[in-house]
């Protein structure tokens, strides 16, 4: 199934001027109206769009993906704006926004817009893909640019995964490694080796395991227990503890074609906590957590 197929050229608007995000998805939706028949008014879905937008604070990286799902609408709306001039529509976001993908979701149409919007991502990570939107003069020249791009039978870890997930090395001190972790909110890290091949995971679990006391460890009650022991020595020999010391190897490892039910089965029976993602050589693309799930798949 083509991309192209799901869009509307009546829907894709080639000059689209304004700067700031409610200027321009008001201009959007406003169009639009022309063929869409609304459930709600202009302002009431303008409102909606900014209020899911603020609730999941995606920092955009050129392409724009507001969306709201309404239980009124009957099909799956895809409206595109193109921006002549960038504009940079949120305070984190990465690099202004040229091409903004907006959907309007009914009640039974998740799976083709989760889908297409990974079809979307995948096109636009490309180099020189979002110039060439920017640059379309008509709806047929964003049709054109966009060309045979497909929409997957599956969603698939690809899709899911964090890419540019941190890593680090076996010969990285403890040290540093807690600075990663704690800049970055993880608590599972791949370690990789000098062909950043994934050679196993480093688990701050494990490490924290390593430092009680075992009399601690044999005790059934900690009521009354209130040492400060273990985080001494932690502070005091994190700089010569190395992650070889610490890591084991990785629980999982999957291929970036593996389905969506079959790495979120694993993480609902806790089977991994964090999933690795890598190539056919082992080398890391990314990782997939229950956060990933909720993050693309549920509130995406």
């Amino acid at each position: 199934m083509k991309l192209v197929s799901i869009l509307n050229e009546d829907l894709i608007f080639c000059d689209l001027k304004g700067s700031s995000r409610e200027e321009l998805y008001r201009s959007m939706l406003e169009r639009a109206a022309a063929k869409i028949d609304y459930p709600e008014s202009v302002d009431t879905l303008l409102a909606s769009l900014i209020e899911r937008e603020n609730m999941t604070m995606i920092p955009y990286e050129g392409m724009a993906i507001p969306h709201l799902r309404n239980t009124k609408l009957k099909d799956l709306h895809v409206i595109i704006g193109l921006l002549k001039e960038p504009v940079k529509l949120k305070d984190n976001d990465m690099a202004p926004t040229q091409i903004i993908v907006m959907s309007l979701i009914s009640e039974k149409t998740s799976d083709i817009y989760l889908k297409s919007l990974a079809a979307f991502t995948r096109f636009c990570a490309k180099p020189n893909n979002i110039k060439s939107f920017a640059e379309a003069a008509t709806p047929a020249d964003f049709i054109e640019a966009l060309g045979e791009t497909a929409i997957k039978k599956d969603i698939t870890a690809e899709d899911v995964m964090k890419a540019d997930y941190p890593y680090v090395k076996g010969d990285d001190c403890l040290s540093s490694v807690l600075d990663i972790m704690h800049a970055q909110s993880k608590n599972v890290l791949p370690v990789l080796d000098a062909d950043n091949k994934i050679i196993g995971q480093l688990d701050a679990t494990e490490v924290l395991r390593s430092f009680v006391p075992d009399y601690l460890m044999m005790m059934d009650n900690l009521k009354f227990v209130s040492s400060f022991e273990m985080f001494d020595k932690i502070f005091q020999e994190e700089e010569v503890h190395y992650v070889r010391d610490y890591m084991t190897p990785p629980v999982a490892v999957i291929s970036p074609e593996t389905p969506l039910i079959q790495f979120t089965v694993s993480i609902a029976k806790r089977e991994a906590a964090t999933i690795f993602v890598a190539d056919a050589e082992n080398k890391l693309l990314g990782a997939i957590s229950i956060n990933s799930i909720i993050h693309k798949i549920l509130r995406g």
